[in-house]
C-alpha cells in the first residue's frame, strides 16, 4: 500500500483492505461512466390533496426513504468527503486519487456512488415536483377559498341592503299611518267636542224656552236638577 494511499487512510477518509498489497495503476483519465442494471424506482403518486402544511427541513434520509431509494454500498456522501479531503488537489489528481482508492479496496466502487448518486438526485427531484405541486395547490385553494368568500360577502351585502330597504320603507309606512291614525283621532276628538258644544247649546236653549212657562202663571221656576 503507498504511503499516499495510507496517509488517506490516517485521515478517515477511506477504510483499505489490508489484503491488498499493491495499488493497481492509476493512468486512467476517466471516471468510467455508471450503468446502473436496474431502474429507479417510480415516484409514489401524488396524493389527491396536498398536505395542508408542508413539512419544512425534513432530513435527506427521510425523502430518500420515502422515494425507496436502496442502501448503497459506497453512498454518494461518503465519495463528496473524499472529495472535500482531497479539495488541494487538482480535480484531474483528484479524480486519479479516487480512482486509486477504488482500485485498492474491494469494499466499494466508484461506480456505487455514482448510482446511489443518480437515484438521490432524481428522489430529489421528485420531491421538488410534490412541494411545487403543493405551492400551486395552496394557492390555488386560498383563490378558490377568497372567491367565495367574495361572493358570499357580495350576496350578504345585497340581502342585507335589500332588508334596510324594506325596513325602511315598512317604517315609512308605519310612520305615515301612525300620522294619519293621529290625526283622525284629532279630528274625531274635535268633532265630538263640537257635538257636544252644540248638543248642550240646543238642551240649554230649550231649558230656557221652558223656564219661561211658570214666570206667566207667577209660580217660581223649577231648580234645574244638576246633571250626573
Amino acid at each position: 500500500m503507498s504511503k499516499f494511499l495510507r496517509a488517506l487512510q490516517k485521515a478517515g477518509l477511506v477504510e483499505l483492505q489490508e489484503s491488498r498489497t499493491a495499488a493497481p495503476s492509476v493512468a486512467q483519465d476517466v471516471i468510467p461512466d455508471a450503468s446502473p442494471a436496474d431502474p429507479l424506482p417510480e415516484a409514489p403518486a401524488a396524493a389527491a390533496e396536498p398536505l395542508r402544511q408542508l413539512i419544512e427541513q425534513k432530513p435527506f434520509a427521510q425523502i430518500y426513504a420515502e422515494f425507496q431509494v436502496p442502501e448503497s454500498a459506497f453512498p454518494a456522501e461518503k465519495l463528496l468527503k473524499i472529495f472535500d479531503g482531497l479539495a488541494a488537489l487538482d480535480p484531474v489528481s483528484r479524480k486519479m486519487a479516487v480512482l486509486a482508492l477504488d482500485s485498492a479496496d474491494d469494499s466499494w466502487s466508484v461506480d456505487d456512488a455514482l448510482l446511489d448518486a443518480e437515484r438521490k438526485v432524481r428522489a430529489l427531484a421528485q420531491a421538488r415536483s410534490q412541494i411545487e405541486e403543493h405551492a400551486r395547490s395552496a394557492l390555488d385553494s386560498a383563490r378558490r377559498d377568497v372567491e367565495q368568500r367574495e361572493l358570499r360577502q357580495h350576496e350578504a351585502s345585497t340581502t342585507i341592503r335589500a332588508q334596510i330597504a324594506d325596513l325602511e320603507a315598512l317604517l315609512e309606512r308605519e310612520l305615515t299611518r301612525a300620522s294619519e291614525e293621529k290625526s283622525a283621532l284629532h279630528a274625531q276628538a274635535r268633532a265630538t267636542k263640537e257635538a257636544c258644544m252644540r248638543e248642550m247649546t240646543r238642551l240649554d236653549q230649550e231649558g230656557s224656552r221652558l223656564k219661561g212657562i211658570a214666570p206667566i202663571f207667577g209660580n217660581v221656576a223649577p231648580q234645574t236638577a244638576p246633571m250626573r
